[in-house]
């Protein structure tokens, strides 16, 4: 049987954050799996609107559950997940989980992740992400709103945080971080997974490990889109030069350029209402993204909250 931590970062989310640890409590424990859960809530609002949410579930929590708050004000998405590393640590588990605040888990979830990870003598396991809209979302924008799937059990080469499972040894063993370039930036994830796959890590992936992602209407818009695809491709090609690896780099300046010519050339067909209207305005917000990267213009999407 294993010690796990779940580590969640929260920011002025409680309703949200509240409707995840439901989720979490309810989840069907494997005894022969798992002994002990320790949730780690690390709030990064300087008002501490996540704490009333989480004394509530943790006067209720009973065992294998325990609940920790943990206020950490100082702004930064790798501030917060490296907060909770140092938290979780300290409990000394054998098994750390990420889950972010605007997600809810299934019933099974936390078994399939163990379980995965563990059969599979891994460093890192995760699982699919489904987006979930509160409201009605035309096909148009829904669209853009995917998630990854992979063959169960899958040997993979890339790492995301929001349904992860870390093997704490591995995490000591290299004194692995997040990077606090990215504070403001997002793509924290992405660096640290090219940094554990520089030391050799094992990720799988947990195809039953399934949690679902709460889409709010202010983020379910063309103006979001618009940005979250300037900022990947922004973010992209920041990393590829802190990287040195210029070949991606003059890789990615073509792709900006067919990009540029191809959006240009689909623009004409934005007033028709077909599901793939929005595909040239969004090539075109990408390859500026990329451009800007190669620039050093950095896209800063989180610099005054999420």
């Amino acid at each position: 049987m294993y010690k796990i931590t779940i580590g969640i970062p929260t920011y002025k989310r409680p309703a949200m954050l509240d409707k995840l640890l439901q989720s979490i409590f309810a989840c069907h424990l494997d005894p022969a799996l798992i002994k002990q859960v320790d949730l780690i809530i690390v709030d990064n609002d300087v008002e501490k609107t996540g704490e009333p949410i989480t004394a509530k579930w943790s006067k209720n929590a009973a065992a294998p559950f325990c609940v920790h708050y943990i206020n950490c004000p100082t702004k930064g998405l790798s501030n917060v997940r490296n907060e909770i590393i140092d938290q979780a640590l300290r409990l000394e588990p054998d098994y750390m989980v990420s889950v972010d605040d605007d997600q809810y888990v299934t019933p099974t979830w936390l078994n399939e992740l163990i379980a995965t990870i563990v059969n599979n003598r891994g460093d890192f396991a995760l699982g699919p992400v489904i987006p979930i809209f509160e409201t009605f979302v035309s096909p148009e924008i829904a669209q853009w709103f995917c998630y990854q799937k992979n063959e169960d059990q899958k040997k993979l080469s890339y790492l995301e945080t929001a349904n992860l499972v870390m093997r704490a040894q591995f995490i000591k063993d290299h004194q692995l971080r997040f990077d606090n370039r990215f504070n403001s930036l997002g793509a924290e994830d992405t660096y640290f997974g090219i940094s554990v796959l520089k030391e050799g890590a094992n990720i799988f992936w947990a195809a039953h490990a399934t949690v679902y992602e709460t889409i709010p209407a202010k983020r379910a818009t063309l103006q979001w889109l618009i940005k979250r695809r300037f900022r990947v491709a922004n973010t992209y090609t920041y990393i590829m030069l802190l990287e040195k690896r210029y070949a991606r780099v003059l890789k990615k300046i073509l792709v900006n350029v067919a990009y540029l010519i191809v959006g240009a050339l689909a623009m004409v067909l934005t007033p028709i209402g077909f599901k793939y209207r929005y595909f040239g305005v969004l090539k075109i917000a990408e390859s500026f993204g990329g451009f800007a990267g190669l620039l050093n213009i950095k896209f800063h999407e989180y610099s005054t909250g999420r």
